[in-house]
């Protein structure tokens, strides 16, 4: 392993960053100021929490995901194929935290697995799962040469993998879901122009508002039960967007944050070789007419990655992702949100190789969810095996202010005696959210088949906090030790 430290070319010194970061922070604390003021009861979560300790696992649902499904004429009926609405969580999916409600909203499916384009959600003041809205009718698009279904009324997205694309806009007071692969094409989402063809959707919004069980996501009659009533529910952004804007979001990554009022989300796009630009999307006035505008802002350097998840470090104004590819030794990439370089080409994604506390590789999978813990100024990362481990790390700098590549990792010790028992057939990805008003994580496990049940657990962060990577003299001295003691072993062997 090569232990020498490295450092990217862009450096900055130590306080023109402290100052960058602290601007930052009166921005964004400046904007969350204007937001929607809170509305919900998170007695019933808080008090979950009270009798946790720090760093363990309790479960907080009090119903079955599969009791908020739809029955009935409304329901998409169970002869058809792709109809299991356990799928929306099983296949590569991810959930938003509304924290106006304190629900969890999840919406998914896609592709191969479900065409349902239902929205659920689960109440933090109770515990229980809800349903936003009955499934939209699909039926097949006859100008496509391959087998094409849209939702009869253009009125609503067809269902997708999401990946790490849904998130809630707090300003807008909005879902929003960049989708991926959508039912049946396993391409973006589509609808039809005046003329009747075919073209580019999205990203859509879903007013939590306007969430009724009984009615469907779009108009008047566009479910399976033809008489049954819409709800207006979503809006449809393309033609709101003033400039390009990437043509499709497969394996993406997102996450929020507010800038000068305003919902901004910072997000990768598609890549068949990894290398995925950075974009920054700034979403207009949802309900009022505003536009919307995509900017590309980074683009990706020697880390490649695919079925990704990303946070945002706060303190440091750093986008996060994970990296795992074939062949290649770096976990997560990094592009830095204050570099203002006029081409984008020139803010490129750093590599960063985390290492445990011995000094051995971190082996980074596709399996990861990652949130940044605001209390604790740290990434904290949860793959649903080993019994609910939960994996810190942080952003660590040189002397002169240049981001270190290479990063300790640490996991932490589990204090509860249960935990979410994981085994992701595709992934955490987006099924991981801080939650800053309970200063904890919340957490979708994976769908059971059995139970027919998706729990709902928290995480109640530690407040230990991960050391300094030592210098390279001290991994010297560490690796001459240990030779030391093998030669020694090895003599006493030999006599």
């Amino acid at each position: 392993m090569n232990i020498q430290p490295q450092t990217i070319k862009l450096r900055r010194s130590k306080p023109a960053f402290r100052l960058r970061t602290c601007a930052r922070a009166l921005l964004t604390a400046g904007a969350i100021g204007a937001g929607t003021a809170h509305a919900a009861d998170l007695d019933y979560l808080q008090g979950l929490l009270a009798a946790t300790p720090e760093g363990g696992w309790v479960k907080a649902n009090t119903s079955k995901f599969s009791g908020a499904w739809a029955t009935g004429a409304g329901a998409l009926p169970t002869d058809q194929s792709h109809s299991n609405p356990g799928s929306i969580v099983r296949a590569w999916s991810s959930v938003a935290w509304d924290s106006n409600r304190d629900q969890l909203i999840l919406w998914g499916g896609g592709h191969g697995n479900y065409r349902g384009n239902e929205v659920y959600t689960w109440q933090g003041s109770n515990g229980k799962w809800t349903r936003g809205s009955l499934p939209s009718r699909v039926q097949g698009y006859a100008g496509a040469s391959n087998a094409t279904f849209l939702v009869v009324d253009d009125q609503a997205p067809q269902s997708a993998h999401t990946y790490d694309g849904n998130l809630y806009l707090p300003k807008n007071d909005m879902f929003m879901t960049l989708g991926g692969a959508a039912y049946t094409t396993g391409a973006g989402f589509q609808v039809r122009n005046s003329a009747g063809q075919l073209v580019k959707a999205g990203p859509w919004m879903w007013d939590p508002n306007k969430a009724d069980a009984n009615k469907v996501g779009g108009s008047n009659g566009s479910g399976y039960d033809l008489s049954g009533l819409g709800g207006n529910m979503w809006s449809n952004r393309a033609d709101s967007i003033t400039s390009p804007s990437p043509s499709i979001y497969i394996h993406n990554t997102s996450a929020y944050r507010s800038e000068a009022g305003k919902d901004v989300v910072y997000l990768t796009d598609y890549s068949s070789s990894g290398y995925q630009k950075l974009w920054r999307y700034e979403v207009g006035d949802v309900r009022n007419g505003g536009t919307d505008s995509f900017q590309q802002i980074g683009a990706a350097w020697d880390v490649p990655s695919s079925q990704a998840t990303a946070a945002i470090d706060a303190a440091n104004g750093l986008y996060i992702h994970t990296a795992a590819w074939a062949g290649r030794t770096q976990d997560l990439g990094v592009w830095d949100l204050s570099n203002d370089a006029p081409d984008p080409s020139n803010n490129r994604n750093v590599a960063i190789e985390l290492v445990d506390e011995t000094g051995l590789d971190f082996n980074m999978t596709t399996s990861f969810g990652m949130g940044y813990d605001e209390a604790g100024e740290r990434m904290l990362l949860w793959d649903g095996s080993s019994d609910g481990t939960v994996w810190e790390t942080k952003a660590r700098y040189n002397d002169d202010g240049s981001l270190a590549t290479k990063w300790l990792i640490k996991a932490l010790p589990k204090q509860s005696a249960t935990a979410p028992s994981g085994s992701f057939a595709t992934g955490v990805l987006g099924k991981w959210q801080y939650v800053s008003e309970l200063g904890a994580f919340i957490a979708l496990n994976e769908f059971n088949a059995v139970t027919n049940d998706a729990e709902v657990w928290l995480y109640k962060s530690s407040t230990q906090s991960v050391t300094a990577v030592p210098e390279p003299g001290a991994w010297a001295l560490m690796l001459a030790g240990l030779m030391t003691v093998v030669a020694r072993t090895t003599r006493k062997r030999a006599a």
